[in-house]
């Protein structure tokens, strides 16, 4: 299955409950932040599942892990 990444899309539609969404101003040098709520979403649940995904594929081909540490503000 592949998934459809898009960079805007409004809530309660079709494409934002189908698609990836995930705005590429998100990603900073040295974080990752999106909008989430009462301004348009930059971010959406099958977002953060691709980037969950990318990032665990990612840590196991360079044969880092099994722990990994994340945090936010």
């Amino acid at each position: 299955m592949s998934l459809n990444f898009v960079d805007e899309a409004r809530p309660n539609t079709f494409e934002f409950e189908t698609s990836a969404l995930i705005k590429a101003s998100g990603f900073r040098e040295y974080d990752a932040r999106w909008w989430f709520g009462q301004v348009a979403p930059e971010l959406n649940l099958i977002g953060v599942q691709a980037l969950g995904m990318g990032l665990g594929t990612l840590i196991r081909r360079v044969g880092a892990g099994p722990d990994i540490v994340t945090g936010h503000d």
